[in-house]
């Protein structure tokens, strides 16, 4: 009898295992699928954190090259601000020199205008000097008082055409040598020792050259005769001649008379030669 009892248990769970099976199997596939989804969303999470954290190295690094570049551009700008604040400085500075010297030069340049002015005025006084030298008529040869008559009585003073002719001739070969050589002697007068000083003007391409030539007395002989050549130069009046004659025509020179020619030859080349002056 004990084998005829049924178990209704037993049955039901026979018919309920298959259902069960499946339950836990679509159980056991959610877990896994929960499971993958879970290890991809924390590998995704993880590699999200690497991935913003090297892009925030990077955003960082290049933050900090831009701040450097900024600051390497600032500091040239200053450094080239400095530079023109010290160029600025200079060029003010020799501003001022300019300035100062161009007032100088000013000054200068009124200074030798009106030593121009006072050179030309002494060379028109000089060009006038020889103009009248040329013009003047000789001095007439003294006549003695004896050979003077009356005029009023109709009667000619005795040699008086003939010495008219001489100091015409006498003009005309002072002339002539005056148009070969440029010499003009403007005058001549007697010093305190008695010496004639001859006051006499040498012209040429290089200009005019002003001088007293001194016959010194008391020579034993004619050729030992002494002559003293004194230039009257002024430093304003003769500034290009004096850059242009030889040192030896500037000063006081002692000569007999046997070298007169050669000095005067000397005189005329000096003054009649072309010279180049080169540039220091």
């Amino acid at each position: 009898m004990s084998n005829g009892i049924r178990r209704t248990g037993s049955v039901s769970d026979s018919e309920r295992d298959p259902v069960l099976r499946r339950k836990v199997g679509d159980l056991t596939r959610k877990l896994d699928a929960m499971t993958l989804k879970y290890d991809t969303l924390k590998e995704t999470a993880s590699l999200g954190k690497e991935s913003n954290f090297e892009q925030l190295r990077k955003s960082t690094e290049q933050i900090a090259k831009d701040q450097d570049a900024v600051i390497k551009a600032l500091k040239q700008q200053n450094s080239e601000l400095q530079s023109r604040t010290s160029d600025l400085a200079a060029v003010k500075k020799e501003l001022a020199q300019l300035s100062k010297e161009n007032a100088r030069l000013n000054t200068e340049n009124k200074k030798l205008a009106d030593s121009l002015a006072a050179a030309q005025g002494e060379s028109k006084t000089l060009s006038n000097k020889l103009a009248a030298a040329r013009a003047a008529p000789p001095e007439p040869k003294n006549v003695p008082g004896s050979a003077i008559k009356n005029r009023s009585n109709g009667v000619v003073l005795p040699g008086a055409a003939e010495t008219a002719k001489e100091a015409q001739l006498a003009k005309q070969k002072i002339d002539l040598y005056s148009d070969l050589t440029n010499l003009v002697v403007l005058g001549m007068k007697r010093n305190e020792h008695e010496e004639d000083v001859y006051d006499c003007l040498q012209t040429g391409r290089n200009g005019t050259l002003h001088f007293h030539l001194t016959v010194v007395s008391g020579s034993d002989s004619y050729e030992d005769t002494e002559f003293i050549y004194q230039p009257l130069l002024n430093e304003q009046r003769d500034k290009e001649l004096l850059d242009l004659l030889p040192d030896y025509l500037t000063e006081e020179i002692y000569f007999p008379r046997g070298q007169a020619a050669k000095f005067y030859c000397k005189v005329v080349d000096s003054m009649s030669k072309r010279i180049v002056l080169e540039d220091e």
